[in-house]
């Protein structure tokens, strides 16, 4: 009952977002509660060597990890090393280990997750083979846009060669403008109302047709701040999860 009421107390002082300067005080404390109780069942179980001792149960790492890092952070000057005092919030797990009840569902949900192995592997092999696919049909062509042509220095020459390619590999006249920051310029492609991401078009079907004055080419980011995408396997995959999972997805389906 102590520990558990110690548990409870330290949350309550962890979800404080300014606590006051005595709460050091008392991180010490719980720290030193936590140390006496494993000591406590070193003393009495042993440390590592046999069967029954303390690092043989696996719930007892969970205790060693928190008064480890809890000692290593206060102790130790290691920095603007952040990152290790979240560790903290793993003391609010050790009430796994002091409630029988709740430790007995916890290692039941283990074994399931175990048991959904052959399932998860079969998940991802299915969602690799539609990544694959994905990026063979649809790789860079959530880049094309309808882009603005009209630049104030263009040359008849430069527009013959710009119609000639759509603007695709094109080599224009460097002393003229710069046509990589041309087209990267988002100010020169064409947005439909409302809408964060330029219009996508297509120079092979009928999706996305660009107003009078604007060609579809290849050219700048992605749609979502350039995080949707079949350009990768890797992002491939990722936007066949965000369909699997229906977030979002009916963004996607409309691109």
């Amino acid at each position: 009952m102590l520990i558990m009421c110690t548990i409870l107390t330290n949350c309550v002082f962890m979800t404080l977002s300014n606590p006051p300067d005595w709460t050091k005080n008392v991180e010490y404390t719980f720290t030193g509660i936590y140390t006496f109780e494993s000591l406590i069942k070193i003393i009495a179980r042993g440390f590592c060597i046999d069967g029954f001792t303390f690092l043989r149960d696996p719930w007892n790492w969970l205790d060693f990890t928190v008064i480890t890092f809890a000692y290593v952070t206060e102790f130790v000057d290691l920095g603007n090393v952040s990152a290790l005092r979240t560790f903290r919030v793993l003391r609010a797990l050790k009430t796994i280990s002091v409630i029988p009840g709740l430790k007995t569902i916890v290692g039941a949900l283990i074994q399931s997750v175990k048991k959904l192995s052959d399932v998860m592997i079969l998940t991802v092999f299915c969602l690799s083979v539609f990544a694959l696919i994905g990026l063979q049909l649809f790789m860079g062509n959530l880049r094309h846009k309808c882009l603005y042509w009209n630049p104030p220095n263009a040359t008849d020459n430069d527009t013959d060669i710009f119609n000639a390619t759509f603007g695709e590999n094109s080599t224009l006249n460097a002393t003229q403008f710069d046509w990589n920051a041309y087209i990267q310029d988002e100010n020169n492609f064409y947005f439909l109302e409302g809408q964060n991401d330029a219009l996508l078009c297509g120079n092979s079907s009928d999706a996305g047709q660009c107003p009078e004055g604007y060609f579809c080419i290849k050219a700048g980011r992605n749609p979502n701040y350039d995080y949707t995408s079949f350009d990768t396997f890797s992002w491939a995959f990722l936007s066949l999860f965000r369909l699997m999972t229906q977030d979002f997805w009916e963004n996607l389906y409309q691109l």
